[in-house]
């Protein structure tokens, strides 16, 4: 991941977020209004999000409408098909992550569970297995060397 995309991806916020990532899996260039329609927003509400996105340099729009009715396309510029692909890849990661995680939680496992925490000689605190498995989460044990 460049700096300049990691940089940008921290300073978005959820619906900045989810606005570059349907406009890339739309191609990269989609109609306003279709937008809208995906995240269930008004113009109003949202038009500030395209702006901001517009003065990052992350997208562009483009008037396509007549006199009587403005009607914009926006396109993502090359940094934004940066950042929203890179956005799309580690939600993707994320989710995988999480799955993995959350499944190897040794105590949905344990033969103890039942009594975790209700006596002083098993407690989580003192569980062999989940400190094991913080241990190597954290990267200090053998997974994560």
């Amino acid at each position: 991941m460049s700096d300049e995309a990691s940089s940008i991806i921290r300073e978005l916020n959820d619906k900045e977020t989810r606005i570059l990532t349907e406009i890339y899996k739309a191609g990269g260039e989609v109609m306003l209004k279709d937008v809208w329609k995906v995240m269930g927003i008004k113009s109003k509400a949202g038009m500030p999000f395209i702006n901001k996105l517009e003065k990052r340099g992350l997208l562009e729009k483009e008037n396509v409408g007549s006199k009587k009715k403005i009607m914009y396309k926006v396109k993502l510029t090359e940094l934004g098909m940066t950042v929203a692909k890179e956005l799309i890849e580690a939600g993707s990661l994320m989710k995988v992550l999480t799955y993995d995680l959350l499944t190897r939680i040794p105590c949905f496992y344990c033969p103890y569970i039942d009594v975790c925490g209700t006596t002083d000689e098993i407690t989580p605190e003192k569980c062999e297995f989940l400190n094991k498995w913080i241990h190597e989460m954290s990267g200090q044990g053998s997974l994560g060397q």
